[in-house]
Formats: structure tokens, sequence, C-alpha cells
């Protein structure tokens, strides 16, 4: 569901997350992102709270008008839904109003949390990809640079489809001076298997394998290389222990091998890609053949980068302080809701269904599966937004208690001056 809506979400949040554009690191820049929007959320969240707190109020203090009623027309239903609404009536309780905050609130958390989700998902998606192609242009400028000096090709009014032309046709006649070599390895190698026979395509393969782990090509290739890992050091978008905040803060790689990019990029999503794997006029034979090439050319590129990057890309950090803060919110929660009828004996408090129960145990487990399976950022938000909302749980509650205390003063004066007069 989520890869269908996936698209215009990171329309909509990318131009909002690039406000911050000026902080240099994407990851700082998402977190400051996040406590702005919980600020700006903050009236409706606080509107919220006070709607349900003082929807909670009149229901305890109504409690044992509604007991009384419910005792007395205990055996019509109709007369004891009538005499109810008009106690609700009297005392200027309006039911719908409480739930209508309830619903206002989760509906705008859940829009923002399913379009930050889905929309983070896809800007991670096109910046993994993104960062290949920069990858894989550094690799090749290089390579053609030094390809270009090492052969001695005269450049000079040439177009760059010309240059590409020339330095393929040099790349040929390496790769041809070492079929005899390649031919020969083959045989060695199958000496013992009577029932094989050489094909011309594995002798153009391993020759192509031999010219580039030959000398001069061996040291060009190492040394556009080394400047694709220069350029990824540069361009990856890391955070404290975080290698890739692209990628999910756990002892997944930090950068992925061919397999994991074609999954959490938009590589399959580019026309080329499309072009070749939809065509019905291209055998599968041929579009094997040609993403045989684009690994290849991936691996190559990517070789050192991988290399490097290959171990953990986190220490589920992110993970474990998103279970723990979503916890000790829902338990705080929880705690706050007890107290809320302080006429409830002990006993009615434990017959009475308490939902909250369960949720400060599933809500951690719902925010540990999407911190776990996908991107150190979308975790990153989650973390911070949860922070920013258990802050202001305790704010309001500081607000409300002094609100109380005002509300108290004021009930306290006005009786002192009815029992004056």
């Amino acid at each position: 569901m989520f890869s269908l809506l996936a698209g215009w979400e990171a329309d909509m949040w990318s131009p909002v997350i690039n406000l911050f554009s000026f902080i240099p690191s994407y990851a700082w820049m998402l977190i400051v992102f996040t406590i702005v929007l919980k600020i700006v959320l903050s009236p409706l969240d606080f509107w919220q709270r006070k709607v349900s707190r003082d929807s909670m109020i009149k229901q305890a203090k109504l409690q044992p008008e509604l007991e009384k009623l419910q005792k007395k027309y205990a055996d019509n239903k109709t007369i004891l839904n009538q005499k109810t609404m008009e106690l609700y009536k009297r005392e200027k309780y309006n039911v719908v109003g409480s739930c209508l905050s309830m619903v206002l609130n989760l509906v705008i958390t859940l829009f923002i949390f399913i379009t930050l989700f889905t929309g983070l998902m896809q800007i991670s998606r096109q910046e993994i990809y993104n960062q290949y192609v920069d990858l894989n242009n550094t690799f090749y400028t290089q390579y053609n640079s030094d390809f270009v000096t090492q052969f001695n090709i005269d450049t000079e009014n040439m177009t760059q489809e010309e240059i590409d032309q020339a330095i393929n046709a040099k790349l040929a006649e390496l790769i041809d001076a070492q079929k005899t070599n390649a031919e020969n390895a083959l045989l060695e190698e199958n000496k013992d298997n009577p029932e094989y026979t050489i094909t011309q395509e594995e002798i153009d393969e391993r020759a192509k394998t031999l010219a580039y782990q030959a000398e001069p090509l061996a040291t060009i290739v190492s040394t556009a290389q080394d400047t694709v890992l220069n350029r990824y050091n540069e361009i990856k978008e890391s955070w404290l222990w975080i290698e890739n905040i692209w990628r999910p803060d756990t002892s997944v790689s930090g950068f992925p091998d061919y397999t994991t990019f074609l999954n959490i990029s938009n590589f399959r999503d580019q026309d080329f890609y499309k072009e070749v794997m939809n065509s019905t006029s291209i055998t599968e034979d041929e579009k094997n053949a040609q993403s045989a090439i684009w690994q290849e050319e991936y691996e190559l590129v990517t070789s050192k980068v991988y290399a490097q990057y290959s171990g953990w890309n986190g220490y589920f950090i992110l993970v474990i302080l998103a279970a723990v803060i979503t916890y000790f919110s829902a338990a705080f929660s929880q705690k706050q809701s007890l107290k809320k009828d302080k006429t409830e004996t002990t006993d009615d408090a434990q017959k009475k269904p308490q939902p909250m129960k369960f949720m400060k145990w599933i809500l951690p487990i719902i925010v540990v599966i999407f911190t776990i399976g996908y991107s150190a950022a979308f975790a990153l938000y989650i973390v911070v937004n949860s922070l920013m909302s258990f802050i202001f749980s305790i704010i309001s509650l500081q607000m409300f208690s002094k609100m109380d205390e005002k509300k108290a003063q004021k009930e306290k004066l006005n009786k002192k001056v009815d029992y004056s007069r």
C-alpha cells in the first residue's frame, strides 16, 4: 500500500524539509524540521488534550447521576437514553464534541505519519540512486582521463562521443590480446572434465577480466575506484554513529550490494531500465545479459566503497530509543488517565477496562517495526517526534495543573464574597 502511495508525498514534504537546507547535514535538518512541525501542531494537540481532559472530568462528575438513572430505568432503555441525554444537556456535556476533537487529531496525526513515511521512503530511494549516479560519473571521468593519458589518445578537436569510441577501441585491443591467455586458463581449469566444451562467450568474459587485472589498466581502474571512495566520503549522509541515514540503524551494511541496491533505490524506475526490461522485442537471454552488465558496472565502480562500508550501518540505538520513549510516553499517559477520577475506589478502577495497558506495549512494538525495517532518516523522525510528544505531555500537565489552581482560587474567592454578603 505504501509503495502505491509513494511519489506525491515526496513532492509534498521534500520542499518543506528543504526549507532548512541551510543546515549542512540532512539528518540535523530532519531533526529541526520535526521539532518545528511538532511546535506548529502543538496548539491542536493541546486543544485535543484539554477537550479530552475536560470530558473525563465531566464524566466523573456525572457518574453518580448516571448510575442512579441506570438503576432507576434499568428495564427501559429508551427512557434511560432519554434521561441520559437530558442530563448531558442540562450539564452542558457534549459527547460528540469530545469525540470530534479526538478523531480530528487522530486523522491529522495519521496523515502526517503515513505521508512522511512514504515521502521519506521515496526520498531515500531517490538519494541512493543519485549517489550511485554521482559515483558512476566520478569513476568514468577519472578512468577516461587516465586512459587517454596512458595510451596517448589525441583528443584535440574530438567530441565526447568520439573520445568514448577511441577509448572503447583501445580497450577492445587490450581484451583481444588476452584471449589466448583466457582460453588456456579455461582449458587448464577444466582439464579434468572431459565433457567440457569451451565457448567464445566464456573466452570473451575471461579475456575482459584478465585485461582489467593486467597493467596498466589495473592501475587506471584502481585510481578511479580510489577517486570514487573519496567522492563517497564527501557526499554520504552520515550522522553520529550511523554511516548512512538512507539505510536502517541496524546491522545491515552501510553501503548496499547490487541486489540490495536494486531493491532500495529508484534504479528500476529509470526509463533506460524499463525500456529494456519491458521490451517485447528483446529476448530473456538478452535482458539477462544486460542485467549482468549493469551489475558488473556497479561492482566495478563501487568496489572499494563497498569494501570499506560493508559493515554495520548502525547499532540499533534509534530503534531502542524509539521503543523506550514510546513506552514511557504511553505509560505516563496511562498513569495520568488513572488519576482523572479521584472518586473511584481501587476495586472500581481495577474492574474498568484499561486499553492503555495494552497500548503501552503495542505502540513500542509498532515503532520498532518501522525503525528497524526502514531508513534511519525515518527512525530519526520517530525518535524526535516521540520525544517531543512526551515533553509536550509533561508541559500540558503542568499547564492544566496551574489552570486548576487558578480555577480553585477563583471559586474559593467567590465563596468568600458570597459569605460576606
